[in-house]
This record gives C-alpha cells, sequence and structure tokens, in this order.
C-alpha cells in the first residue's frame, strides 16, 4: 500500500519533503517475520497473516533484469527493512545505477501509482564514464 499526502496544517520545509509527503506501508509475517510489499501470502511460510508497517524510507538501487520498455524507467530498490519494490527514481540518468543510496520522495509526478525514491549522493555530471 502506498500512500501520499502532505500534513495538514504545517509548513513543510524543503529539505523535509521528501520524507514528509509520502508514506510506504510494507507487509511483515507474523509468523516467520519475513518483510515483503504487497503480497496475499508470506512469500517464506505461506501465511495469509501479513500486518502492515511503516517504512523508513531508505534503500539501495539493484540491479534490473528483464524489464519492459514500457517500465524502463522503473529500477528495483532493495528497502532498509528487507523488502523490494519497483520505484521510479527522481535525479540524474546519469547517477541512477545499481548501488545507489536512494530515500522516498513525494509521489505528485506519478498519481500515486508507483513509489519514488530520490538519490541521495550528488554526482558530478564532467566525468568520463
Amino acid at each position: 500500500m502506498f500512500h501520499t499526502g502532505l500534513r495538514s496544517g504545517t509548513a513543510v520545509p524543503a529539505d523535509e519533503e521528501s520524507a514528509a509527503g509520502t508514506e510506504l506501508y510494507f507487509q511483515r509475517c507474523r509468523w516467520c517475520h519475513t518483510t515483503t510489499f504487497q503480497r496475499l501470502l508470506c512469500p517464506t511460510c505461506g501465511s495469509t497473516e501479513l500486518s502492515p508497517e511503516l517504512s523508513g524510507g531508505e534503500g539501495v538501487i539493484s540491479v534490473r533484469r528483464g524489464f519492459a520498455a514500457a517500465d524502463a524507467d522503473l529500477w528495483p530498490v532493495y528497502m532498509a527493512e528487507g523488502f523490494t519494490v519497483r520505484c521510479r527514481v527522481d535525479g540524474p540518468l546519469h547517477a541512477v545505477r545499481p548501488g545507489a543510496r536512494v530515500k522516498l520522495a513525494s509521489g505528485a509526478g506519478t498519481g500515486g501509482r508507483r513509489p519514488v525514491v530520490r538519490l541521495c549522493e550528488e554526482t558530478v555530471a564532467d566525468r568520463w564514464y
């Protein structure tokens, strides 16, 4: 479940905007404590008893394999809690690579369908790649 929404009645500083405007919920199995994202059954033990938890929003871009042209802007992100979710990455194209650290950003441009993450590190664009 992916929820977006600004805090009501408070002004959000620019540096807090990425974390404050968006919430990402994942599921944790009550039996084996495995984390997963948007599943009906636990992928480890098959239990249906999955409880929703709020993610901290930090992760690392993973290697993507076998993607369709329509999903060219989606990257798998391994979140700190131990689950993987496909996200749109906000940042310069030359810096979007596996191993880059990301943090959850607002999902204003996507219509709320996919989470949006923002690169944590600044990358110099004038290097030879």
